[in-house]
C-alpha cells in the first residue's frame, strides 16, 4: 500500500504543476474562442462517461485520483447498470439508457457544458455524431474505438462502409485546429501502441548506432521496418467453465465480436508485390489499406512476443493498422498518389485462453448471439497482457512494448486487469496532454506528443521495454504478407 500512496501523491503533484498554471498562453493560442474556453487549462468542470464495461469502472478510480475530481463531477451513462456496485464504491451512480439517434442531443446537453469533457467507451455509439455535437458546444472528446450507430459493422450492401479505413476517415475529413479537441482511438490499440512504435524506433535506432533523420518515415525506412505487428499475447485465465453458448473475455465482449466480424482489413506496405486474392482497395481517401472479403477472424498469422517466442495470431481488424500506416508513409516528391515508402501494419492477437474458446464455440455456433456473455475481471485467477508493437526487418524484428501482469494491475488501481489497465493508462495520458492543448480539432494518436502521453501512462505499464529477435515468418527470409499467413487446408 505506500507504494500506490507514495505513487498517487507524485501523480498529483504532476498535474497541480500544470492546472494551476498562468492562461496566457491559452489566451494567444484561443483568439476568438478565448472567453469560451479561458478555464479549460484550469479545471476540467465535468466528465460524462458514456458506457460503463470494463473500461469505464477500470477508469473512475484514476480519473478522480489524478484529476482530483469530486465525485459529483462526473456522469455515468450506461445501456444496462451491470457496474453499479463499482460505481456506488466511489459515490457514484449510473443513468441507464441506450443512447441511439433519436435521444443522443437530448440526453447529454443535460450534463456537457463549455470546458467538459466527454468519454465514450460504449459501444454502437456514433463517435462522428457525438463529435460534430461537441465541437460548436466547446466540449472535449475522448474514445478508444470510432464507433458507428447500431448496425453499423453489418451492412450487407458494401462491406467497405464497415470497415475501420472508412469510419476513420469521415471522422477525420472535417477536423480543423483552433477546435476543441476530440482525441479519436486512443486506449491501449489503438493509441499506446502508436507511442509505442515511436518509442521502439528510437530505442531500435540506438541499437543500430543510427542517430540522423528527418521524419518518423525516414527513420522507419532507415531501419528497413518492413511489416509492423501490434503483437499482443493475454494468458489471464479463469477456472470457470465455458458453456457452448456463452462468450467470455477480458475486455468488451460486444468489441471484440465487432472486432472479429468486420471484414480483415491492414495498413498496406510499399514492399507488397502481389495483393491477396480476395482483398480490395478503396475508391477513396489516402489508399493506406486494403481490406479482404474474410471476417478478420478467420484470418490467421504468425507473430512473436517475448513471453513465448513464435506465436499463431489473429488479425483483427483496428483502427491503428491504418492511422500508423498513413502516418509512416513516405510520398514520391512530384507523384501525387505514389508510394516510396509505407510498411505493412495489422493487429495480431492472441486472446486470452476463455476469450479465444469463446470465439471458437462462436463460429461453431454460425455467428449466432451469445446466449450469455461476461467480461471477467474478479474472476481471473493470474496471468499478463504482453501488448506491444513488432518492428520486423528483414534477418529480425523487435519488439517493444508492456508486460503487465493481473497481479501488478491490482496493485496498481482498484476493478481492473492487466488488460484493462492497459487501456486506461492511454486515456489517461491522452486526457492530460489534451487539458494543455484544447483546441487540436479532430486528432489521432500519431500526432500527439508520444513523450509527454508515456510519462503519464508509464507507471501503469509494468515493464515497458525491447528485445531483439532474430525471429522471421519464413525460412527463406520473405517479408511479403504471404509469409505471415496461416492457411488452413482447404486453401
Amino acid at each position: 500500500m505506500p507504494r500506490i500512496a507514495e505513487f498517487g501523491k507524485n501523480i498529483r503533484s504532476t498535474f497541480a504543476a500544470f492546472i494551476i498554471q498562468p492562461l496566457q498562453f491559452q489566451y494567444i493560442q484561443l483568439l476568438n474562442n478565448k472567453n469560451a474556453f479561458s478555464q479549460l487549462s484550469l479545471q476540467l468542470r465535468s466528465i460524462l462517461i458514456l458506457g460503463y464495461g470494463s473500461i469505464g469502472q477500470g477508469l473512475t478510480e484514476i480519473l478522480l485520483r489524478h484529476f482530483s475530481l469530486a465525485p459529483h463531477q462526473i456522469i455515468i451513462i450506461a445501456a444496462d447498470d451491470d457496474g453499479a456496485i463499482v460505481a456506488a464504491h466511489f459515490g457514484l451512480s449510473i443513468i441507464t439508457l441506450r443512447l441511439d439517434e433519436g435521444n443522443y442531443e437530448k440526453t447529454i446537453s443535460r450534463y456537457l457544458q463549455p470546458g467538459s469533457l466527454l468519454i465514450n467507451v460504449s459501444v454502437e455509439v456514433s463517435s462522428k455524431s457525438l463529435v460534430e455535437w461537441c465541437r460548436p458546444r466547446q466540449v472535449l472528446y475522448l474514445d478508444t474505438c470510432v464507433e458507428p450507430w447500431a448496425g453499423g459493422y453489418h451492412r450487407a450492401d458494401d462491406h467497405a462502409l464497415t470497415t475501420n479505413y472508412f469510419l476513420r476517415h469521415e471522422i477525420l475529413k472535417d477536423s480543423r485546429p483552433g477546435d476543441p479537441t476530440a482525441i479519436v482511438a486512443h486506449g491501449a490499440n489503438p493509441g499506446l501502441v502508436s507511442h509505442l512504435v515511436k518509442e521502439g524506433l528510437q530505442s531500435l535506432a540506438t541499437l543500430r548506432g543510427l542517430d540522423h533523420w528527418h521524419s518518423w518515415p525516414d527513420l522507419a525506412q532507415q531501419l528497413g521496418v518492413k511489416v509492423i505487428q501490434v503483437a499482443e499475447r493475454d494468458t489471464q485465465y479463469t477456472r470457470l467453465p465455458l458453456p457452448a453458448e456463452h462468450f467470455y473475455n477480458t475486455w468488451s465482449v460486444d468489441g471484440l465480436l465487432a472486432e472479429a466480424w468486420q471484414p480483415a482489413e491492414m495498413g498496406w506496405g510499399s514492399h507488397e508485390q502481389t495483393l491477396p486474392f480476395d482483398a480490395h482497395r478503396h475508391t477513396s481517401g489516402d489508399q493506406s489499406g486494403i481490406y479482404l472479403d474474410r471476417h478478420s477472424m478467420d484470418i490467421r498469422v504468425k507473430s512473436w512476443v517475448p513471453s513465448v517466442g513464435p506465436q499463431e495470431a489473429l488479425l483483427l481488424s483496428h483502427h491503428e493498422a491504418l492511422s500508423i500506416a498513413n502516418w509512416l508513409t513516405m510520398p514520391v516528391d512530384g507523384l501525387d498518389g505514389s508510394t516510396y515508402y509505407r510498411p505493412t501494419v495489422y493487429y495480431a492477437y492472441h486472446p486470452a485462453p476463455i476469450a479465444l474458446e469463446s470465439l471458437n464455440n462462436w463460429r461453431a455456433n454460425q455467428y449466432q448471439p451469445p446466449f450469455v456473455t461476461k467480461v471477467l475481471r474478479d474472476e481471473l485467477e493470474n496471468g499478463m497482457d504482453q501488448l506491444g508493437v513488432l518492428l520486423v526487418f528483414e534477418g529480425g524484428a523487435y519488439w517493444y512494448g508492456s508486460t503487465l501482469t493481473l497481479i501488478e494491475a491490482r496493485e496498481l488501481s482498484l476493478f481492473n486487469s492487466a488488460t484493462s489497465l492497459q487501456v486506461v493508462a492511454g486515456i489517461i495520458g491522452a486526457i492530460s496532454w489534451m487539458l494543455e492543448n484544447p483546441v487540436k480539432g479532430v486528432i489521432e494518436a500519431e500526432y500527439v506528443d508520444h513523450g509527454y502521453v508515456m510519462r503519464i501512462a508509464r507507471p501503469y505499464l509494468g515493464h515497458v521495454g525491447g528485445v531483439l529477435t532474430d525471429w522471421q515468418p519464413h525460412s527463406t527470409g520473405g517479408l511479403q504478407f504471404e509469409d505471415f499467413l496461416i492457411k488452413k487446408h482447404n486453401e
